[in-house]
């Protein structure tokens, strides 16, 4: 007897039995979510598990050729072959899926462009227009074994008489079609499928389709990996709050149990806008919201995003403490970085980690933590925006420091919670400091959404603030009487280049500088280093999620909301004994060009004027006040790019025809941050000896972003690799040759 392989350690008939029971496993847990869509939708929940079933028992029916069973066998073998000459079975496999779909649809009529088929085809390779997946099989044609489609129909007959169904009658001789020339008449440039879009609605469309492959998806990543369907945290807020009082009493914080506004949060269900001052405990309470809210539906997801890749990995690290290492994943351009330096270089390449970071990537784990980026591009179909928006769409999705953003990020991110919300995600949007005019933003679009407060905490005091109208520079005596006197202290600048500056000017007390522009392995160092160090001097990446404390804050003046998030670092507990101050120093005219151009020319000049009439003794409630009246005339949403943000969603969305894949570098419009200055990634030229003997994935520990027209008028390319001319020291980071823009660059 023939025994036909779909991988060269699994049999076809082994593949597809793993794969049909992890289907079996998929639809259980999502099928609240299958419900929900298809009463949005009007589709028959029945007839939308037949067409899903028959992605899964034809999904590698393609494999039955002989070029892909030659291929298995040389690979069991140890011998070699030439992959070009593989016809792929994805593309292979379409023909048959499109034949049953017809007979499907002469009975119950689930749509009338066929998702199966093309959830099927695109289920490993990107599928747009153009079909550049599959150049090499426009000219070839599938040559199958003998005995071999045999053998995939009575699976798929099988598999159908287990759930109750028949598999319809295919035709004869579907396996002489061409493939390729079936797919293109479809989705080709001059294909059918924009004119049947054209008669259903694309929002029906994308849903279909994200959720017929999304499953499909599932089914095989589970199925390949022999691993169970492990889809959501059942644990119960009794028991994080009782981790919660574990984590108080191992940080020396004293817990009597919940505040007011955290129960409030704990016991909301539905979208919710919640603002609390730093260090008030918003981070436990939105997971207390969240563990109720993924109850309710059924077991969702809890998805926990941030503004920055420095703020994504302490949460993660937090949250990692409540659910469990591997609950939680972790999402960012960097976080299988940050995971491999948790695990150790030994444990890097196996499986079973390299399966977990695919798996947090897209949204796949019971818990993912990321920035909003990973939210924002399945927008652009971008990457496996499938597999994000499955999960997303059955989740509930914290947004942390949702203030941090600009017109631009937050127009992207109001329409996909209006993409999301309307498919039945919960929302809950978090910041320590919301301006009246976003509040009423926000809950303008998520409606019904209620607005919680930390009132006990308005009238609490954390320190005195003092205005000084000169530069941060003149106040290097203060600032050095201060670090003699064993304070706590932490500088805050606008720019890497000040930030340098005063390190170096300060290095006999040896502080820590932190700032963007190191390489990724000393950013980790310092990471570590901060929340123990007595003397630092950053950037703004310090702002948020941070658990740092520290007694005095030297600041240049930012836009309020900033400053009250550098302002949170200190006296973090509000002891009163603490005698804990912020100095805000005039901005530099560098600063101007951060956080000016985009949308407000005049908030630095208006923030100074506003810290100089509140009073030294802020209270959070005078915070907030001066947020307000700082912002009292911004209409973010009136801006130029937070309406051109919209637009660019919705001209992707209609480019894409709902479904089909960007293409990488397609439009440069699709970005999800709006660069005042562009910057790339690069390896200072004094690493390259040790680069050079890397895989790749090491060599992205040696990488630093700087200005893109640095790097153009620096680079030094070898083998592939971006080198660049700068000096570099793991106590400043990087330094470029020439100050010009460099500064700007936070």
């Amino acid at each position: 007897m023939t025994v036909f392989y779909a991988k060269h350690d699994q049999t076809y008939h082994q593949h597809l039995e793993a794969v049909y029971i992890a289907w079996k496993e998929t639809i259980t847990a999502k099928s609240h979510l299958i419900e929900r869509l298809a009463k949005k939708y009007n589709f028959s929940v029945e007839r939308f598990l037949q067409g899903s079933l028959l992605t899964v028992v034809f999904h590698d029916i393609g494999k039955m050729t002989k070029t892909f069973q030659n291929m298995m066998d040389a690979i069991r073998n140890d011998e070699t072959f030439d992959w070009r000459n593989n016809y792929r079975h994805e593309l292979a496999s379409f023909p048959f899926v499109v034949a049953a779909w017809n007979e499907f649809n002469q009975f119950s009529n689930l749509s009338q462009v066929p998702v199966e088929a093309l959830a099927v085809v695109g289920h490993h390779k990107p599928l747009n227009t153009d079909l550049t997946s599959f150049d090499r099989e426009s000219v070839g044609f599938p040559d199958y074994v003998a005995g071999g489609l045999e053998e995939a129909y009575s699976f798929a007959r099988e598999a159908f008489l287990q759930e109750g169904w028949s598999l319809p009658v295919l035709p004869d001789k579907i396996e002489n079609q061409n493939p390729y020339s079936l797919l293109a008449k479809l989705i080709g440039w001059d294909g059918l499928f924009g004119k049947l879009l054209s008669k259903e609605e694309p929002e029906r469309i994308r849903s279909l389709y994200f959720l017929t492959k999304g499953i499909l998806h599932y089914a095989d990543w589970h199925g390949s990996g022999g691993t169970s369907v492990k889809y959501s945290i059942t644990k119960s807020a009794d028991a994080l709050i009782k981790d919660l009082a574990e984590h108080c009493r191992g940080k020396g914080i004293s817990f009597d149990g919940l505040r007011p506004f955290q129960e409030q949060m704990g016991s909301h269900s539905g979208h919710l806008v919640a603002i609390a001052p730093t260090g008030s405990g918003k981070t436990e309470a939105s997971l207390l919201w969240a563990l109720k809210n993924s109850n309710e539906m059924g077991g969702a997801k809890i998805i926990y995003l941030l503004p920055t890749m420095v703020t994504a990995n302490n949460i993660w690290n937090r949250l990692c403490q409540f659910f469990g290492q591997e609950n939680v994943g972790l999402t960012h351009s960097t976080a299988n970085l940050f995971l491999e330096d948790k695990r150790g270089e030994d444990e890097a390449d196996l499986w079973e980690n390299r399966r977990n970071i695919l798996f947090a990537q897209t949204f796949i784990s019971p818990v993912t933590v990321g920035t909003v980026d990973q939210l924002l591009t399945t927008g652009f179909n971008a990457g496996r925006w499938v597999l994000k928006e499955i999960n997303a769409a059955n989740a509930v999705i914290i947004i942390d420091e949702v203030h941090s953003y600009d017109g631009w990020t937050l127009g992207l991110l109001i329409s996909c919670i209006r993409h999301f919300a309307s498919l039945g995600t919960r929302f809950l949007l978090m910041s320590a400091t919301l301006p009246a005019t976003l509040v009423n933003l926000l809950r303008s679009e998520l409606k019904g959404a209620e607005v919680i407060r930390e009132n006990t905490l308005l009238n609490a005091k954390r320190s005195t603030y003092h205005l000084e109208d000169r530069q941060i520079e003149e106040a290097t005596e203060e600032i050095k009487e201060a670090v003699k006197k064993k304070r706590r202290v932490l500088i805050v600048v606008n720019t890497v280049q000040l930030c340098q500056e005063l390190a170096e000017r300060f290095s006999d007390f040896s502080p820590i500088c932190y700032h963007s522009r190191f390489i990724f392995r000393d950013r980790k160092k310092k990471e570590k280093q901060i929340e123990d160090a007595q003397f630092v001097i950053a950037t703004q990446v310090v702002e948020v999620s941070l658990d740092i404390d520290f007694d005095l804050l030297f600041t240049e003046c930012a836009p309020p909301d900033a400053i009250a998030q550098r302002a949170g670092r200190i006296n973090r507990y509000r002891d009163p004994e603490r005698n804990s101050r912020v100095f805000i120093f005039r901005a530099s005219e560098k600063s101007e060009k951060i956080y000016s151009p985009i949308n407000d020319p005049d908030i630095l000049e208006r923030s100074f004027n506003a810290f100089n009439h509140a009073p030294n003794n802020m209270s959070e409630q005078d915070l907030i006040q001066v947020v307000d009246q700082v912002y009292k005339d911004f209409r973010i949403e009136k801006r130029e790019h937070y309406a051109n943000a919209l637009a660019q969603y919705k001209l992707s969305q209609k480019g894409r025809m709902a479904i089909l894949d960007s293409r990488l570098g397609e439009d440069d419009q699709e970005i999800t941050r709006l660069q005042k200055y562009e910057t790339i990634s690069v390896i200072p030229i004094l690493f390259k000896e040790d680069v050079l003997k890397l895989k790749p994935q090491g060599r992205r520990w040696y990488e630093v972003k700087i200005p893109l027209w640095y790097a153009m008028k620096h680079k030094i390319e070898e083998r592939g690799i971006l080198f660049c001319e700068m000096d570099y020291n793991d106590k400043i980071g990087g330094i470029l040759k020439s100050n010009g823009e460099s500064s700007l660059i936070f």
